[in-house]
């Protein structure tokens, strides 16, 4: 795989670190149940239950730390890798590690592209993206994660898109948050556990609930 384009590479790099990092199945249930305290649960049966998965394996292995741990499990793989002399796996292992998640908004469409500008801190980014996006306008926002890997940004697995017409009552929300000393994860979670409550009352227009949705304590 060491020929691989940059994003194969980069998904190839999260599969291996996922299988080794998710042997203990203990520690991985205990992990899940804290991200969906912070969250929300979605079932298996429901939609997000794929997306929910893929930010789960990303968040577990290249940010969670681990009670008696001080660091994410990534960073053993990363100083091994280096060990190994494995200059590619470490540099995706690397960008992995520093990979920037917050809520993003699609500014523009093109051939290959996207650009995106970020809610949360004001970065705007253009992504390589050869595949098609189908069914993504401009304006919409989602959680996901940009990576900084071979000279360019590129995308994570995991894209939680939120429902059209929120955008203003998550920059609310966000300032709710913050205003309470939450910090950018926890904006992400607030968000997040919004975006589960879509699923729980449908008969209620999504607008609404990200307006009266109230920040965690």
């Amino acid at each position: 795989m060491t020929d691989a384009s940059p994003s194969a590479f980069l998904g190839q790099v999260l599969d291996d670190l996922v299988a080794e990092h998710t042997t203990d199945e203990a520690a991985v249930l205990a992990a899940r149940k804290l991200y969906e305290d912070r969250r929300g649960r979605v079932f298996e049966d429901e939609e997000l239950w794929e997306v929910w998965s893929a930010g789960f394996v990303e968040w577990f292995v290249v940010e969670y730390v681990a009670p008696g741990a001080s660091v994410p499990a990534a960073v053993t793989s990363l100083a091994r890798a280096r060990e190994a002399g494995e200059t590619r796996r470490a540099a995706a292992i690397h960008a992995w590690l520093t990979s920037h998640r917050s809520l993003w908004s699609v500014e523009k469409l093109g051939a290959g592209y996207v650009e995106l500008f970020d809610l949360l801190g004001g970065a705007r980014v253009r992504v390589d993206e050869p595949r098609a996006m189908h069914g993504v306008a401009i304006g919409e926002v989602a959680e996901l994660r940009v990576i900084g890997f071979e000279g360019a940004p590129r995308f994570g697995r995991a894209f939680l898109f939120h429902p059209r017409g929120t955008r203003e009552a998550l920059i609310e929300q966000a300032r709710l948050v913050t205003g309470e000393g939450g910090d950018r994860r926890a904006v992400l979670d607030h968000a997040a556990m919004l975006r589960q409550k879509v699923l729980r009352y449908r008969h209620v227009p999504p607008a609404r609930l990200y307006e009266r949705g109230a920040p965690k304590a």
